[in-house]
């Protein structure tokens, strides 16, 4: 069965295109094949990094209604997996794909799902403040029971996760069988070489005369970690 996989966290700089380039680096390592979304027009870091490695890679601005109807004939046509990276402000895009698919400013994403068999899920990703939380509490409310549910906790920050830990949120994600995974913290100065260094990614980095050797083994520390979370939500086997 074809996954859709839409990376959100509705406000930007929580880290939901680290988490779409992580995945995606681990889906080309395993060879499994996925289309790669950029839905930030302006911030494409996911077509950046990929755009040179061998993957289907979109952009496309999402927030608009002919983005929205290229993202579907992306999601219709893809032969594998889709993953979209959305941009901040992902739950005005979600709420559009949530129709009843008449009009012309969205589409019913249920309905496709039902169309070419595929399954819809929402990796989430929040950070130890409230906001993301906020946004994702407003989510599970706005989209179907039967959505899938990933939450990334991304610990940027050195300090526990007990404004989510604590609350109604994650008992009631718990509930629908949601998955909890985290995302380690990479070296900043490998951060900066990867956003800075075009077509730079957690593989090719690893070849790459940009980066010293204890920077390469960080790069594949992190994706040898993010690799074990993916399959603890049982993305990859």
């Amino acid at each position: 069965m074809k996954r859709i996989f839409f990376i959100h966290g509705d406000k930007g700089g929580v880290g939901k295109t680290e988490v779409a380039k992580r995945m995606a680096a681990v889906m080309l390592q395993a060879e499994h094949p996925v289309t790669l979304v950029d839905g930030d027009d302006k911030n494409a870091g996911l077509h950046a990094a990929f755009k040179q490695s061998g993957l289907d890679v979109w952009r496309i601005k999402v927030l608009t209604p002919s983005g929205r109807d290229a993202l579907f004939d992306v999601i219709a046509e893809s032969p594998g997996d889709v993953l979209i990276d959305l941009p901040a402000r992902g739950s005005d895009v979600t709420e559009r794909l949530h129709q009843d698919g008449a009009s012309e400013d969205g589409f019913s994403l249920p309905l496709l799902m039902a169309e070419i068999d595929a399954e819809l899920t929402i990796v989430f990703v929040i950070d130890q403040t409230r906001s993301p939380i906020v946004a994702l509490r407003e989510e599970m409310k706005a989209l179907p029971e039967t959505t899938k549910w990933i939450v990334v906790r991304n610990w940027r920050e050195d300090r526990a996760f007990t404004l989510f830990d604590t609350t109604q949120t994650k008992a009631d994600l718990e509930a629908r069988g949601a998955t909890i995974i985290d995302l380690i913290r990479l070296d900043p100065r490998v951060n900066d070489i990867l956003e800075n260094a075009g077509g730079l990614n957690l593989i090719t980095a690893q070849t790459s005369d940009k980066l010293s050797m204890l920077q390469k083994m960080r790069v594949k520390a992190a994706l040898r970690s993010w690799s074990e979370q993916m399959q603890i939500a049982g993305l990859i086997e």
